[in-house]
């Protein structure tokens, strides 16, 4: 193979496997792999850089790149790869000269060999396709392109591992699939193919406890983060385990494989860390303290949090693999994880001795004898042992070999002077880089970065070498505060190394942390001498603070937490950011570091009474609730009605002088939005939650933002079920339907829009009833089941409590002329779409007057009036980009463009790449439709020689995304 993209890029050459040193090259190189024999466009090049926000200059940016990268190669031995061709350029590969081809066609023979009943054989062939693989696919390139390329390879990595497991089940070989199976299902949580491999192999194992609490896990994150019920495969497999199903034992003739023999090398090293630099003391004094001769070698890297650490010990731990010839075994302790509980150290003595040869059912179940068991095993052995984030010596010593021929890498924030007294461990104190080392993974993590110009940035500036140093120096030259420096700084191409610096220079960005980073240490003392010296009023500010949820808050939040004015609030916000207890990361927005939220949530713990701490969440829940009332009609006018729970109403809330106001608010506090309406769940404000989460239906609708909104929406559901109202409970899967209908989950939406009709007829709520109905029909007009969304719809309009008010029943309009479209009839559907947007006009609805012009638009584009279409496009984008709609926004765009397609061929290949560019930003399906059509176009004729043919083939791609939208 001469080139490699499943992993790192890689270029063989004659010396070995090798890279192109440029960032961009590399970029062009691997985009032109993902397209062998194909003749790419300077156009598709552009956009797979830059991604729609290209340089005025991209054109020959890119030409002048493709000569650099073409010399490169040839300076490696690789001559006439990359060809010209009318319209672009080619890349010419031979049948096994990119890993990801050979990849590919090994996991086709596979499914070939399965098919002809040859098992051994395809399992064999996939393990050799996912040997071919080195990490991360692309794992060097952030180019626009890289992510969605990087998606589809792992994807196809997964479906690879899925079937080798599937080979190694039928071949009775469950056992030695445990490790791997359990590994892969971490990573993968809510795959449920690879959690019901997981399952079959450990109830074949003897582990029938172990495969229900993989069902059970399953399910539970399958309802926390996706509101749904696991599949049909899953649910009966789960049910067969319970009943101990006879008929999942291993299949008649399979010969049961046990878990690898006593000769197999685990390999449990993780990934590399991309772009290490420096270290070279450190390492160096690694290879000295690892070269015992009597005993183990227990190295223990200490140090405070973002040091380090992990990746200098996996670092190490690579580039030594090779003295270790019988296996490198990998754990993350979890001993500083907020989220889990640390690893018992039997759990881990379970999975390392599987990983060893021994069979699940020959470990002993006490911890001491599998202990001993393990020492047993590793005796003879050269093994690594690499025990990441360990909380304390107890954890770490059952998972000590006895043989002088294996070596321990620890790694902990603590000292465990237990392990240095008594095991003898070596410490090796974990300090901050260098200067020079910490500039040098500055340049390294943001190489390839584009000027703001958009041109790449220029090396060996000086200007830009002294303000990366003085970055540097502000992050206090720990690697974690560096490479988020960076990927802030990759992420704003607008903003310059030295305008960072200077914006880093205002402020205290990192506390400097001891090499323990416990807060009963030095730093919690240091924060303590702060917040004891501040007046007792902001002092509980300071710790009031701690409840808000998002990374931060503006002074009305603080101001309402104590239940003052605004005024009241902002001396005391400056006390805090003098005492470097808050800042001002920018204008009138506040940030709070970690490890200080930390000592607000122990300081408002201790130092606050119980009955405020009460007063002062349902103070921020009342804030931010009431905003959110009343902001709403700014944004959509359909209200829900009745009383809120107001027990503190808030001295002052913002005034938003507009809609774009409205939102602009809405967006910077999202993250409290969402926070806030969990805390409100949780502190059994059920009534107060549910009415929360549906006053945040018009802003979610218009910023399309669903993995937010289905968080919410999990909470408002539970909530409402919790109040015991159902016209509650309707609402919230009413929303549910909405935001799975949007995902493209049409029968997730469909159950919640039934069961809300189910409700609101309990409920006795004629108008929620024909509302649901609406939505069901629109749904059903997606499906392409005309019938039933007609049906659904006259129902609803059909009930004078909808279809009498313009406010409820311009939505049902909108859908019915949607369903007449479809059914081609045409003046029906105008006539259904202009009394939805005078409706839409009467109660000043813009998102609904928006779909009402997109629908006319349509029209007039299949009955051959562009200049209406025209018209209706340019209205619906002047509302979409007044209320703020992106969504709304580039539909606008893509109607516009088939307008003027036949005019001006130009300015419409200009809108269709907005709304691509809004799409991709969404993630949302079209923008892969509006990738091909682009691509399609640029086969086409003149328009002007063939109208006809442009016009039809325009409207079969509308016609296909009308259905996604």
């Amino acid at each position: 193979m001469r080139f490699g993209i499943l992993g790192p890029v890689e270029v063989a050459t004659d010396h070995g496997p090798g890279t192109i040193a440029r960032p961009r090259h590399r970029a062009l190189l691997a985009y032109l792999l993902l397209h062998p024999g194909q003749v790419v466009t300077s156009d598709q090049l552009i956009e797979a850089m830059w991604g729609g926000a290209e340089p005025s200059s991209a054109r020959s940016q890119i030409h002048v790149a493709l000569s650099e990268l073409r010399r490169a190669l040839r300076e490696r031995g690789l001559d006439e790869v990359i060809a010209t061709r009318p319209g672009g350029y080619l890349l010419a590969l031979g049948d096994d000269d990119l890993d990801a081809d050979v990849f590919r066609r090994h996991v086709e023979a596979a499914r070939d060999l399965r098919r002809r009943g040859g098992l051994e054989d395809s399992a064999r062939r996939l393990r050799t396709a996912l040997g071919l693989w080195r990490g991360h696919a692309l794992a060097d390139i952030r180019a626009a392109y890289a992510h969605a390329a990087r998606q589809a390879l792992h994807e196809q990595r997964l479906s690879a591992h899925e079937a080798l497991a599937d080979a190694e089940l039928l071949l009775g070989r469950h056992d030695a699939l445990l490790p791997e199976l359990s590994r892969l299902v971490e990573e993968h949580p809510l795959r449920e193919r690879l959690a019901c491999h997981l399952m079959l192999a450990q109830y074949r194992a003897g582990m029938r406890a172990e495969a229900l609490r993989t069902a059970r896990r399953l399910r539970e994150r399958l309802v926390e983060e996706q509101g749904l019920d696991p599949g049909t495969r899953f649910a009966e497999l789960e049910k067969a385990i319970l009943d101990a199903d006879p008929a999942l034992d291993p299949p008649a003739g399979a010969v049961t494989v046990p878990a690898p023999p006593a000769g197999t090398t685990p390999a449990q090293l993780p990934l590399d860390a991309w772009g290490f630099t420096g270290r070279a003391r450190e390492l160096a004094d690694l290879d000295l303290l690892t070269d015992a001769r009597d005993t183990p070698s227990v190295v223990l890297v200490v140090g405070s949090p973002g040091v380090g650490k992990t990746a200098l010990a996996v670092h190490w731990a690579h580039r030594h693999r090779d003295r270790f010839p019988d296996g490198q075994l990998y754990a993350n302790l979890r001993g500083f994880d907020q989220d889990r509980a640390p690893l018992q150290p039997y759990d881990i003595l379970r999975r390392f001795l599987s990983a060893l040869g021994v069979e699940p059912g020959a470990v002993p179940e006490d911890v001491d004898e599998a202990a001993a068991l393990f020492r047993s095993t590793l005796a003879r052995r050269r093994v690594l042992l690499v025990l990441d984030n360990a909380h304390g010596a107890d954890q770490v010593r059952p998972l000590l070999p006895g043989s002088a021929d294996c070596t321990v890498l620890v790694t902990s924030r603590n000292r465990l002077r237990a392990l240095v007294a008594h095991e003898g461990a070596r410490p090796l104190p974990l300090g901050p880089l260098t200067e020079d080392e910490a500039a040098a993974l500055l340049r390294t993590a943001m190489a390839g970065r584009a000027a703001p110009d958009g041109t790449a940035a220029p090396a060996g500036d000086d200007g830009c070498e002294v303000a990366t140093r003085q970055v540097a120096q502000r992050c206090a030259y720990l690697p974690l505060a560096l490479r988020l420096a960076a990927a802030q700084l990759i992420g704003q191409r607008h903003l310059t190394v030295a305008d960072y610096a200077r914006q880093l220079t205002t402020g205290d960005p990192l506390a400097v942390l001891d090499e323990h980073c416990d807060l009963d240490g030095a730093v919690s003392a240091a924060f303590r001498l702060s917040y004891q010296a501040l007046p007792p009023g902001t002092r509980r500010l300071f710790r009031l603070l701690s409840l808000v949820p998002g990374q931060d808050f503006g002074p009305a939040t603080a101001a309402a937490l104590l239940g003052v004015t605004l005024a009241e609030v902002r001396p005391r916000l400056e006390e805090l950011c003098i005492g470097h207890l808050v800042s001002e990361h920018r204008p009138g927005r506040y940030t709070m570091h970690d490890l200080l939220r930390s000592y607000a949530v122990s300081a408002f713990e201790t130092d606050e009474p119980e009955a405020g701490r009460e007063v002062a969440a349902r103070r921020l829940v009342d804030f931010y609730a009431e905003t959110v009332y009343e902001a709403y009609p700014l944004l959509q006018p359909r209200r829900l009605a009745g009383e809120r729970e107001v027990v503190h109403p808030p001295r002052e809330r913002p005034d938003f002088a507009d809609r774009a106001a409205a939102l602009d608010w809405h967006d910077q506090e999202l993250e409290n939005l969402v926070g806030v309406v969990a805390l409100t769940g949780a502190r059994g404000w059920h009534r107060r939650a549910w009415q929360s989460a549906a006053d945040l239906l018009a802003y979610f609708i218009i910023r399309r933002r669903w993995p937010e909104w289905l968080a919410v929406l999990r909470t408002g559901l539970l909530a409402a079920e919790r109040s015991g109202e159902p016209e509650a409970v309707a609402h919230m899967r009413n929303a549910l339907g909405v935001v799975h209908k949007q995902l493209g989950k049409y029968d997730a939406a469909r159950e919640h829009y039934k069961r809300a009709i189910e409700l609101a007829a309990e409920a006795g709520n004629p108008r929620m009833v024909a509302a649901f109905n609406a939505n069901l029909g629109g749904l059903a007009i997606n499906e392409g089941d005309l019938e039933a969304g007609l049906r659904h719809l006259r129902i609803a309009l059909s009930i004078p409590e909808y279809g009498q008010h313009p406010q409820y029943a311009v939505a049902a309009y909108i859908n019915l002329g949607c369903a007449l479209i479809d059914s081609e009839r045409y003046p029906a559907a105008v006539d259904a779409l202009r009394r939805a947007l005078a409706f839409a006009e009467a109660v000043d609805d813009a998102q609904q007057a928006c779909y009402a012009h997109h629908n006319l638009a349509e029209i007039a584009l299949r009955e051959g009036d562009r200049s209406a279409a025209r018209r209706h496009a340019e209205q619906q984008l002047r509302l979409a980009e007044e209320i703020g709609d992106p969504l709304r926004t580039a539909s606008a765009h893509d109607s516009l463009a088939s307008a003027l397609v036949h005019e001006d061929r130009a300015a419409a290949v200009a809108q269709w790449r907005a709304a691509r560019r809004l799409y991709r930003e969404l993630g949302h399906r079209i923008a892969g439709v509006l990738d091909e059509w682009l691509a399609v176009l640029d086969t086409l004729d003149d328009p002007l020689d063939d109208p006809g043919r442009l016009a039809a083939a325009d409207e079969s791609r509308r016609r296909r995304c009308r259905h996604l939208i």
